[in-house]
């Protein structure tokens, strides 16, 4: 048996669309500046599917964000 992940999964898709919109990004600018189909994103957004290594940076750097940021994984200050 696995680990329990610490949230649920649908909470990275929850974060990952409020990076977005609060970068002012539709789903399909940020398909433009990432490469990645509108398409997927929605399924990330709306599944919480984690993503790929290669399309975290691609994420990311669209976002202006760090990886850790976008991946939640920086502590709180």
């Amino acid at each position: 048996m696995g680990r329990k992940p610490k949230q649920p999964r649908e909470a990275y898709g929850a974060w990952l669309q409020h990076l977005r919109t609060e970068s002012g990004l539709s789903q399909d600018e940020f398909s433009e500046l990432t490469g990645i189909p509108q398409s997927t994103i929605t399924l990330w957004e709306n599944s919480g599917k984690l993503v790929g290594r290669d399309q975290i940076i691609r994420l990311a750097k669209a976002l202006n964000v760090s990886v850790s940021k976008l991946l939640r994984v920086e502590k709180a200050e």
